[in-house]
């Protein structure tokens, strides 16, 4: 089940950077999938061909250009920049040049044993050969940390990107990563990169694929807008040489001398695969709607081995917005608000509310084998009027408290018990009849009681809210407090607890899990070569970004981090083709 594309345009899914226009080229004779390519009327001829115009895409026609290659870049939608468009430009590199320049050392076996410890926590030894890691995925980190910040350089260099040290907004301080509190992690802050417009802000993802269009534009390579990839063709050999895309009715035959690399985004779109591959629920997604895993098929019809098939980047977003529509403009990534805490239907915090997005969000996922369900399915955002003023506007409390129609209120715990009750009924066909368990009530009342008893005190035992440098940091620049009310600033002793007034009024979002994308599909090794069922390359097909099997599994090293993994692979792949023979 996929997501018809035909009528994407830019209009029509983001403003800013222009695209470039569709060639309007087209085939006159089609191919067998993954096949022979007997009797091909190839309507273009070029070196390579990049799927998708994200930053692994872009990154690696730039690259592969620099390099003397011809290239084409291939993308379904209207418009060109694909999800990237829609982040907030952060790229994640370790020893960058912008540490580097600060004489800050992001020693290698260092940060090695940062990404191994956070993707491959039950298999990480820091004693052991390759630390514990098979020798296939500890390449995979190497070579990570070896061409991420030589990509950075070499389109800083280019001209592709105009690149910065990406500091926090207002709080203009260096972003510490998602995991800056284990002492694996000798960098705990500044590896986020952004980029500056020409009036020296920081942009966001629109003005990073705005400025890899440009340059691109100038370097003189082909956009082909509206051209979705069908399917490969093959050698005898089994040799990816070409790609077939679909141009409205048209198919596009193009020929590529020395491989085809694919950055064409996840599968969170496609209702179908997700029902296939995810055990946590994805019930909405701010990845682009064309993320409908296209390259699942295409690459397993030339024999690719897949991996990391649940995996995905994930964030809590209110159910009742997913249920209106699938593809979200942004997700709950840092929950806002200091008197403000998620329980589950029991009545229970299940976690620190405010840790990343990505791994707060995987408390969805638990499953408890007594009752034999996924117990925290949906969780209920519940915070007092202090939060619904001091931190109104900040996402996903609303403006005015109370006024959207996601936010359910009542006077007190029984009362807001017994809406949650009633709206509970109200959409229980889209839950599949979640409803509050009978001793919710009194559980809250307890749970409230004992939050309030540690923000008094500082210090959350049971999760640890706020004991982090990344809890407290993201609160001040996700959900400042508004300067235009009465509330006054937290007077605690930690930033982000602060006691709920529970004689009310009080407020609740239902939330659920859903996606920035997916990261599970086709596996790659150290070089971004697409690898078949027996661990050996499929020649001339190469992968990066959310289509393929992530190599930091599903784990989050910083703000960046898809962006990170998408551009540097896209680097390692073009200059791997670069170096193939010439069919």
């Amino acid at each position: 089940m996929v997501t018809k594309t035909d009528g994407i345009t830019r209009r029509k899914m983001i403003t800013g950077a222009g695209g470039m226009a569709a060639l309007g080229v087209m085939a006159t004779q089609t191919a067998c999938g993954g096949g022979s390519s007997d009797a091909i009327k190839w309507d273009r001829v070029t070196d390579i061909v990049t799927v998708g115009s994200g930053i692994g895409g872009a990154t690696a026609a730039a690259v592969a250009k620099d390099n003397g290659d011809e290239v084409i870049i291939v993308e379904k939608a209207g418009f060109f920049g694909g999800t990237s468009s829609k982040t907030a430009g952060v790229i994640w590199v370790p020893n960058s040049v912008f540490l580097r320049d600060q004489g800050i050392s992001d020693n290698k076996d260092d940060c090695l044993r940062y990404l191994a410890r956070f993707s491959f926590p039950r298999d990480y030894h820091p004693d052991a050969e390759n630390l514990g890691l098979r020798a296939s995925e500890y390449a995979l980190l190497e070579a990570f940390y070896d061409n991420a910040s030589v990509a950075l350089d070499r389109l800083i260099k280019l001209g592709v990107l105009d690149a910065v040290e990406w500091r926090m907004w207002a709080l203009d301080r260096p972003t510490p990563d998602y995991l800056d509190n284990v002492k694996e992690n000798k960098v705990a802050q500044g590896r986020a990169v952004g980029v500056v417009d020409a009036d020296g802000n920081i942009g966001q993802g629109i003005e990073m694929m705005g400025q890899m269009d440009r340059a691109l534009k100038k370097m003189g390579v082909p956009v082909l807008l509206k051209h979705a990839a069908d399917r490969l063709v093959t050698d005898d050999s089994g040799r990816v040489i070409g790609l077939i895309a679909k141009h409205g009715d048209q198919e596009v035959a193009i020929k590529a001398n020395k491989g085809v690399i694919f950055a064409s985004g996840g599968y969170s779109h496609n209702t179908g695969y997700v029902a296939d591959f995810q055990r946590v629920a994805v019930d909405g997604s701010c990845a682009m709607p064309v993320s409908t895993g296209d390259f699942l098929k295409i690459a397993s019809d030339v024999g690719a081995k897949m991996g990391n098939m649940s995996g995905a980047w994930r964030m809590q977003l209110p159910f009742e917005q997913a249920t209106a529509t699938r593809a979200v403009p942004a997700g709950v990534f840092y929950v806002p608000g200091d008197s403000m805490l998620q329980v589950n239907k029991y009545g229970r915090r299940v976690v620190n509310e405010k840790r990343n997005y990505n791994d707060r969000s995987e408390i969805h996922g638990v499953y408890d084998p007594g009752k034999a369900e996924f117990t925290n399915h949906l969780m209920f955002m519940v915070y007092d009027q202090r939060t619904a003023e001091a931190f109104a506007g900040n996402f996903p409390i609303p403006v005015t408290p109370g006024s959207d129609a996601y936010t359910v209120s009542g006077a007190s715990v029984s009362e807001l018990s017994a809406k949650l009750t009633e709206r509970l009924a109200a959409i229980s066909g889209d839950t599949g009849g979640v409803v509050l368990d009978g001793g919710f009530e009194a559980a809250l009342g307890e749970t409230i009681q004992r939050f309030n008893s540690n923000a008094v005190e500082g210090r959350d035992p049971d999760f640890s809210r706020g004991a982090s440098d990344n809890d407290t940091a993201w609160h001040g620049a996700f959900s400042p407090m508004r300067q235009d009310t009465d509330w006054p600033a937290n007077p605690y002793p930690n930033l982000v607890l602060h006691p709920l007034d529970a004689s009310g009024p009080l407020y609740a979002i239902i939330l659920t899990s859903g996606t920035l994308d997916t990261n599970g599909g086709p596996v790659v090794n150290q070089h971004a070569q697409i690898m078949n069922g027996s661990d050996v390359p499929v020649e001339g097909l190469y992968g990066a970004g959310n289509c393929i099997a992530s190599p930091s599994k599903e784990a989050y090293w910083g703000a960046g981090c898809p962006l990170g993994l998408s551009m540097t692979y896209g680097y390692i792949a073009a200059n791997r083709a670069h170096a193939a023979k010439k069919v």
